[in-house]
């Protein structure tokens, strides 16, 4: 099982299948939805920002977060 949370109360727990990777989650409109997510967020899990070929069901927990806009 792992916890995915977004924000201050944006929190679901699911069971993912072994090869539901970072860049699925990260794009998945229902639990983006679920946790009231923009659809542009990192993913990050024990203070490290996770690479979207990163499967899901190797964390216990992953955070959300809105992914800061970049200006060049």
């Amino acid at each position: 099982m792992t916890r995915i949370t977004y924000g201050i109360s944006g929190e679901l727990t699911r069971d993912f299948n072994s090869d539901y990777t970072v860049r699925q989650l990260k794009s998945d409109r229902s639990i983006l939805g679920a946790l009231g997510a923009p659809e542009s967020v990192q993913a990050v899990s024990n203070g490290e920002t996770l690479d979207d070929n990163d499967r899901v069901a190797d964390y216990d927990r992953i955070a959300l977060e809105k992914q800061a806009s970049s200006k060049a």
